[in-house]
């Protein structure tokens, strides 16, 4: 049995898509553009990392 979608639930979807895509743009540019913010953003990745490389080198030993 094929499955149907109506037309309004189809645009609905579209919509939050790019609703959702713009917000996500704004927050990223947002983001990049404050230098205060790019360095915890890069010290909780430089953390990660860490934390990551610990445990491969740890699981091997």
């Amino acid at each position: 049995m094929p499955i149907t979608v109506l037309t309004g639930e189809t645009s609905a979807i579209t919509s939050g898509v790019t609703t959702i895509t713009d917000l996500v743009s704004q927050v990223w540019t947002i983001m990049t553009g404050n230098p205060l913010v790019m360095v915890f953003v890069g010290a909780s990745l430089l953390g990660v990392a860490i934390g990551v490389i610990r445990k491969l080198t740890k699981g091997k030993a």
